[in-house]
């Protein structure tokens, strides 16, 4: 008897191991709604550019906004920036993805495309909001040994406080007038100070405790709606890419077949021998007292036979043609009694360069 033990992590078909990753998935989406968007406040950070300059921003949901009139008493957290030339960038086009798979991902491709060692591996990433089904994400990659040192060169100025360490977009507004930008953050520093006071801003929040209880009652339907959402989006993510590659497919198997078949047929006809130069060659090399009585061409293969008064020597005479090879008899001459001449059977291989059908116009001489 086979016994199966039950899995307690599933109850009526949904996987109860998902729900973390699901809750932070919609609350992500939610607080991340235009009407909503206040219940996150914006934190002030003071930024130690490149250049020496100090400037403020105000972020909030990835977004750095510059933060005018401001002075450094009102900063909340501080970072430096860490110049581009230090940095490997790259762009990734991405499907929507919950925050969770999103990190995975960014994981997976740091971990393929870093020049470095794990241990010395630093990454960081900014998604932009999905457009037409797309969501771009910029990624960087560097050093931890050159983070470092730009963090103990800038220990002076930040009062000793761990900062965060940004990359600007490039092409970004050194002076921060601009308007707003999604800084890539490198992963590991001081942003856990930011994102704790973003919190705090958030536990202090009028109706939050409401916003909590409705997101409570929302959560209990939503990861199977979630789940099914997902499915048609890769259904339909995948029968459009079905749709737009099928002429592409269809016209690269259609030429595929089409190169086969020529190529089959160059195949046979560089094999196949045209009979006019063969015979040119035989009635040459045969001499007048000899004749031939059956002919049969295979491939680039020719038989015959014949009488001549010595085989033999016939043998050497055609072995000396150009393009042949392999010439022999392919069982004893045969000299009947009372017969002045020998009875053969050659077999012989020819040149398709010189007597095939596909032969340029000097193989034949």
């Amino acid at each position: 008897m086979a016994f199966t033990s039950a899995n307690h992590s599933r109850f009526f078909g949904i996987d109860l191991s998902q729900w973390p990753r699901q809750w932070q998935a919609a609350g992500a989406l939610l607080l991340g709604l235009p009407g909503l968007g206040w219940l996150t406040p914006a934190v002030r950070v003071r930024l130690l550019q490149t250049a020496g300059r100090r400037s403020m921003w105000d972020v909030a949901r990835g977004v750095a906004t510059p933060a005018p009139h401001a002075g450094a008493a009102g900063a909340q957290a501080h970072a430096i920036e860490l110049p581009t030339d230090w940095v490997l960038e790259r762009l990734l086009a991405l499907p929507p993805l919950a925050p969770a798979d999103l990190a995975q991902a960014v994981q997976l491709e740091v971990a393929s495309a870093s020049p470095f060692g794990a241990g010395q591996t630093v990454f960081g990433y900014a998604a932009a909001p999905s457009q037409g089904g797309v969501c771009r994400v910029d990624v960087v990659i560097t050093s931890r040994q050159q983070v470092e040192q730009a963090l103990q060169a800038a220990a002076s100025q930040t009062g000793g406080a761990a900062p965060e360490v940004w990359v600007l977009p490039s092409g970004a507004d050194q002076t921060g007038q601009s308007g707003a930008l999604r800084p890539v953050v490198l992963q590991g520093f001081g942003e856990g100070a930011r994102r704790q006071a973003a919190r705090r801003g958030l536990g202090l929040r009028l109706g939050l405790l409401a916003l909590t209880l409705a997101l409570l009652g929302a959560l209990a339907v939503t990861p199977t709606a979630l789940l099914r959402q997902r499915a048609r989006q890769a259904e339909q993510s995948f029968a459009a890419l079905q749709q737009q590659a099928a002429p592409q497919i269809a016209q690269r198997e259609a030429l595929m077949q089409r190169a086969e078949r020529l190529q089959a047929i160059g195949g046979i006809m560089e094999s196949q021998l045209a009979l006019a130069p063969v015979l040119d060659m035989l009635t040459r090399a045969i001499p007048d007292g000899a004749w031939l009585t059956q002919l049969r061409v295979e491939g680039n293969k020719l038989l015959f036979s014949g009488s001549a008064d010595d085989a033999a020597a016939l043998v050497q005479r055609l072995a000396s043609q150009p393009g042949a090879r392999d010439v022999r008899l392919t069982s004893p001459a045969i000299r009947g009694q009372g017969a002045s001449k020998e009875t053969f059977t050659i077999e012989m291989n020819l040149d398709a360069s010189h007597y095939g059908l596909t032969r340029s116009e000097g193989g034949h001489s």
